[in-house]
């Protein structure tokens, strides 16, 4: 079902059942205006719903009790595309006391930029086809009461906190298209209304309401729960905390709620599409379990097993399908992926001299909930493949090729597949004569790796080669913050500043690191997690609870306390220090001055205040006394001031007969 030129339209699949395909098209011989559009490369043929029977359309509304409001929301949920680019800048947004975002403020702006995003595709895409058509183009009032309808439903699958207000909505989207990213950030960053689900109860009610199967939106389930809410005196939610808590339970839920959508992911038609021509512009990220063999000993009774198999997490570069990052584990897992992607930023570092992002980065569906932020800062735009259609990821005949290349020549080649033709597969009875000579784990992770390096040897210089050739606007720089923020270890520990710095504990050994940044030492009071590269511990990076403060930490210097002992770069390195605390101590003592004499100039301005007196102040020289002496002056001159302006206002009065007596006076 879509809505085309205006009216609701059903294809011959929403009919089945209900009109057959000959009564149709008998239909459409009769009135040929009964078909709205005729089929087409990559679009069914449509009808239009209210030139059918009354009967068919009685059926169809009986069927699809929702079907025009999902229609109408059809294209605005297609349209939707996760914006790395708005993740990116509100990660690095920064508030004047040196603050950054609340981590899950930034990914509730980004969902509202990619929403607000899609509106904007839809809205241009309409007026080019009424244009194209000649016809009117559709009202704003009316585009915006659709869009604001469409809201719920753009909630089930992407989580936002955009207003379903039409007015509000257009209001909110033309100051984004006037300001950008930043218009999306407001001084309120909303109440935790997870603590208002604080109970097994109230959180089984939710999961429960989330799950079912009629896949409510957040706002028809937050009505629900909050009729049960008042009735047992618990707190009432709104339709944004509902999608935290779906985005939270969305492994448990998904059963009752995405049947349909997996079937639609399997049935729809692949694009076509070409290779990039350079380096880093598109990348994919998929597993693979590998087609080789080990043994693996059974701890608990000691049985040997010879089915083993490793699993290989690729990102793969399809200019010339080089593996740019890989990482090898038992099974795939979030923290698998992570290390493959890990691994393709350094060794953009050892390819280019220093690390790059990617400007696309495609991968399935395996994760993307807790991964799509990792995603979203490797690839500059994150498109995701439908789900269950590896027909879409060219990943999958790399895996085929590189079976075939490498892991069919080996004694412990396992074959290609369960689906593939028997014949193909190597003998069972060569596999169990000679499966003691099966490598271990180990030793199979090191016949892998040695083939992943032998394809990128064969392929290193063709691909520097091509980079030296990508643009400068499209070379997208990883800085070493973001590294760290995204693929740096954590210690599980929060440390405090000391004197000597921050001391985490890396390794088992206890580490000493400082930061040149004198902002840094103004949270003396926060407890830091440190985030760090186990291959690299020069640098590390301070993150505080909420992800709002962030520092740069370099390893300290160690300075022998012989002078004899004295190597190269230790004097520019105790110079470095020296430089440092020099500054730091003319800043504060800056300050102090500049506040003293503040404070000076309100007791010079007021002297009603004895404060001075009585606490004993001193100046930015240490003064006090001098002072005291000061105002205690100026008190007696305003009293003689005050006497002379009295004798001359009453001076006619006066008999007095010298005049220099008067004077005297």
């Amino acid at each position: 079902m879509e809505i085309y030129n205006g009216e609701l339209c059903a294809t011959y699949g929403d009919l089945a059942g209900i009109l057959t395909v000959s009564a149709i098209q008998h239909r459409v011989q009769r009135d040929a205006s009964v078909q709205a559009r005729k089929a087409c490369p990559g679009k069914p043929a449509l009808f239009f719903l209210h030139k059918l029977p009354l009967k068919s359309q009685t059926e169809v509304y009986r069927r699809y009790p929702d079907l025009k409001a999902q229609a109408e929301s059809k294209p605005f949920v297609e349209s939707i595309e996760p914006d790395g680019a708005a993740l990116d800048f509100y990660q690095r947004h920064q508030f004047g006391d040196g603050k950054y975002l609340p981590t899950d403020k930034q990914t509730e702006y980004a969902n509202n930029a990619a929403v607000l995003n899609a509106f904007r595709l839809v809205l241009e895409r309409s007026d080019s086809q009424h244009r194209k058509q000649s016809k009117r183009c559709i009202s704003k009032a009316e585009f915006w009461r659709k869009a604001a309808q469409a809201l719920p439903r753009i909630a089930d699958t992407f989580p936002h906190t955009l207003p379903e207000n039409p007015r509000r909505l257009q209001e909110k989207f033309n100051q984004y298209v006037r300001e950008g990213y930043g218009a999306l950030i407001t001084g309120k960053y909303g109440t935790r209304n997870a603590a208002k689900i604080d109970d097994d109860t109230k959180e089984s009610l939710l999961i429960r309401l989330i799950s079912d199967a009629r896949n409510l939106d957040n706002a028809q389930i937050a009505r629900i729960y909050n009729v049960v809410a008042e009735t047992q005196g618990w707190k009432t939610i709104t339709g944004a905390a509902v999608g935290v808590w779906r985005e939270k339970h969305d492994l448990v839920t998904a059963g009752g709620r995405l049947g349909a959508t997996r079937f639609r992911n399997q049935k729809s038609m692949q694009v076509k599409r070409t290779r990039p021509e350079l380096p880093l512009l598109y990348c994919t990220i998929d597993g693979w379990v590998a087609e080789l063999l080990y043994q693996k000993v059974n701890e608990r009774n000691g049985t040997i097993t010879y089915t083993n198999r490793l699993t290989i997490v690729l990102v793969l570069d399809p200019c010339i399908n080089y593996p740019i990052g890989y990482a090898i584990g038992e099974r795939e897992t979030p923290e698998l992926i992570k290390a493959a992607l890990r691994n393709a930023a350094n060794h953009t570092a050892e390819l280019f001299g220093r690390r790059y992002r990617f400007n696309q980065l495609q991968s399935d569906n395996y994760g993307r909930g807790n991964l799509a932020p990792v995603y979203q800062i490797m690839g500059e735009k994150y498109t995701p493949a439908r789900a269950h259609n590896a027909k879409s990821k060219v990943i999958e005949p790399f895996f085929n090729q590189f079976n075939r290349k490498y892991c069919q020549l080996c004694k412990n080649w396992s074959g290609f597949g369960i689906t593939s033709n028997k014949d193909l597969q190597p003998n069972s009875e060569f596999l169990n004569k000679h499966r003691h000579d099966f490598p271990t784990e180990e030793g199979c992770r090191q016949q892998l790796t040695a083939f992943i390096e032998r394809e990128r040897a064969e392929k290193r210089a063709e691909y520097v080669r091509l980079f030296d050739k990508l643009p400068d606007e499209r070379r997208l720089p990883l800085s070493d913050e973001q590294y760290l923020l995204t693929f740096g270890a954590d210690t599980g520990y929060r440390n405090a500043l000391e004197g000597v710095g921050l001391r985490p504990t890396i390794g088992g050994i206890k580490r000493d690191y400082d930061c040149f940044d004198p902002k840094f030492r103004e949270y003396a009071h926060v407890r830091w997690a440190v985030k760090y590269d186990p291959d690299n511990l020069d640098h590390v990076l301070a993150v505080n609870e909420d992800g709002s403060l962030r520092f740069m930490l370099e390893r300290k210097h160690v300075q022998p306390m012989a002078l004899a002992d004295r190597r190269e770069g230790d004097a520019e390195q105790l110079a470095r220090v020296q430089e440092f605390n020099k500054q730091l101590e003319n800043d504060i003592t800056e300050r102090l001055a500049l506040a003293n004499n503040k404070v000076e100039q309100l007791f010079n301005d007021n002297p009603q205040l004895d404060v001075a007196t009585r606490l004993l102040l001193c100046d930015s020289r240490g003064q006090n006394k001098n002072h005291k002496q000061t105002r205690r002056l100026q008190a007696h001159e305003i009293e003689d001031i005050e006497a002379i302006e009295i004798a001359t206002v009453h001076r006619p009065a006066l008999q007095i007969e010298d005049e220099e007596t008067f004077n005297l006076y």
